[in-house]
């Protein structure tokens, strides 16, 4: 009876001090402090509830192969809680592996033996292999709706587009690089128009009248430097842009919404950061902007806004993709003030990737369209549980998945009626597909066919190059919607001799 209050009442406390947002490791380890001297004479499952629930969903062993557990993601967790062994020679930890103080606890908080008994629990229970996904055999070879048009630009440059994004107001690609360059392209003519160099890669982009917003994102790989902006531009060749903020810690998404209803327009930025990262929003002042945080842990990823309880105020949904991966909504309680909605919650080997919040099965309520395959950290294994997931809503903001179909590194999501059948259909692209096989998928179409059936759909001429960012658009002014695959291919960045550049290719819609 002892053993168990102990167990339930630290389990408890751990969860509880991990939802203080930027002092979760701290409060969490000061709740661990001295069981790294004590036996707790638990069962493995027993002490990984502890220890690995404590600051996200605790993963099942069954996600992962018995070798990646191993030697992959259980080492670094050893680590974090402060147990290092003679094997970690050499191994990156605390500020070798970026990490500021805190994130790597500085005393063991587990004993070696409780160790031991959490890493076997894991390594038994995991299987060798994950299973394969199955060959769908109803896979059409092509859409029969889109043609692709490839750009024929002749300067040598690496493909690294990290934004691609349409202006409606000119008819214009905007596009983005990891080489600090922003194109302004025309896509009928498939001509450059002009370029500019800016401070970092592009993340997003806010079109006006006259003029945008950009957000760089600073470093982009793993990082927690805060070089990243928000800038404003008159116009395209604008010198001197004005910097509308600074220091910004890998900032991937920003969005406007009128959040405390006095006729002006609030700012909502995703930090993705590293082992830091928030979701805030920011009020405008004389003095610049004040800063609110919604949620102080790193991973967002991206915004929707939406009057979700129809109380006529704008709500805030997120997608975090790091620690508590999952969809968590901001209800706007007015005055500035926001209470927290869990919608969904993620194991932390999910992977999730992007997500719109769409009516698809027409009953009125919109639904959570996510797609999960990022598997970039560590445990890149081909995953069967990657891929695109429909979870509808009951007319209460309560959600059940309802659709699932797998797709290896599933990263970038477009909702939209493309065949203009009176259904939304969806397009995915996977920046990390399985390659092993004859076949990339790396774009699917799925159109709905009706009672949220689809008819999942390929174009093989796709699979040889790399997509990581998607825009929807009716470019050619037929009125339907065209897509824009973003490139971004490392292979490009040493090729040699150098390759043509090939930022993008166009999906052409021929429903008109």
């Amino acid at each position: 009876m002892g053993k168990q209050f102990l167990f339930w009442s630290l389990v408890f406390g751990f969860l509880g001090s991990c939802s203080q947002g930027s002092k979760v490791e701290k409060e969490g380890f000061d709740k661990l402090q001295g069981l790294g001297n004590t036996s707790l004479e638990l069962s493995g499952k027993e002490l990984s509830d502890l220890y690995c629930q404590a600051c996200h969903v605790k993963p099942d062993p069954a996600l992962l192969d018995k070798a990646t557990w191993k030697n992959g993601v259980l080492p670094d967790m050893r680590r974090r809680l402060g147990l290092i062994n003679a094997e970690d020679f050499g191994a990156k930890v605390g500020e070798d592996n970026d990490a500021p103080r805190g994130i790597y606890s500085e005393i063991a908080l587990v004993t070696q033996k409780d160790w031991d008994i959490i890493q076997q629990y894991y390594i038994d229970l995991a299987p060798d292999s994950l299973e394969p996904i199955p060959i769908d055999n109803n896979l059409k070879e092509n859409t029969g709706l889109f043609t692709v048009r490839n750009p024929d630009f002749h300067n040598k440059r690496p493909s690294l587009t990290t934004l691609v994004r349409y202006n409606p107001n000119e008819k214009l690609l905007y596009v983005g690089d990891r080489l600090n360059s922003l194109f302004r392209i025309d896509p009928i003519g498939m001509k450059i128009l002009d370029s500019i160099r800016i401070i970092s890669p592009a993340s997003d982009i806010s079109f006006r009248e006259t003029g945008f917003e950009l957000l760089t994102m600073g470093v982009m790989d793993p990082s927690n430097f805060a070089f990243g902006r928000l800038k404003e531009y008159g116009s395209f060749e604008k010198k001197h842009p004005t910097i509308l903020m600074d220091s910004l810690r890998r900032p991937v998404h920003f969005t406007y919404a009128d959040l405390t209803q006095n006729g002006k327009e609030e700012l909502i930025v995703s930090f993705f950061g590293n082992h830091f990262g928030q979701l805030s929003w920011f009020e405008e002042n004389a003095g610049g902007y004040e800063e609110h945080v919604l949620n102080s842990l790193p991973g967002a990823r991206k915004t929707v806004i939406a009057d979700v309880n129809g109380d006529g105020l704008p709500d805030i949904i997120a997608m975090m993709t790091q620690a508590k991966e999952g969809i968590y909504t901001y209800i706007n309680q007015g005055e500035g003030k926001f209470k927290q909605e869990t919608w969904l919650q993620f194991d932390a080997v999910f992977g999730s990737s992007d997500f719109e919040f769409e009516d698809m099965d027409g009953d009125g309520f919109k639904d959570l369209v996510i797609v999960n395959g990022d598997n970039a950290d560590l445990s890149p294994i081909l995953k069967p549980y990657h891929g695109l997931r429909i979870f509808t809503n009951d007319g209460k903001n309560a959600f059940r998945e309802t659709y699932f179909y797998p797709m290896h590194g599933a990263s970038a999501l477009l909702t939209g009626d493309f065949d203009q059948d009176g259904r939304m259909g969806m397009a995915v692209s996977s920046y990390f597909p399985d390659k092993s096989g004859e076949k990339t998928l790396n774009f699917l179409l799925f159109q709905q066919t009706g009672n949220m059936e689809f008819q999942v759909s390929s174009i093989a001429e796709l699979g040889k190059w790399s997509w990581l960012v998607m825009e929807k658009a009716d470019i050619d002014g037929d009125d339907d919607l065209d897509i824009i695959l973003g490139s971004f291919d490392f292979q490009t960045r040493f090729a040699f001799p150098a390759r043509d550049w090939m930022p993008f290719v166009i999906l052409e819609n021929h429903i008109n």
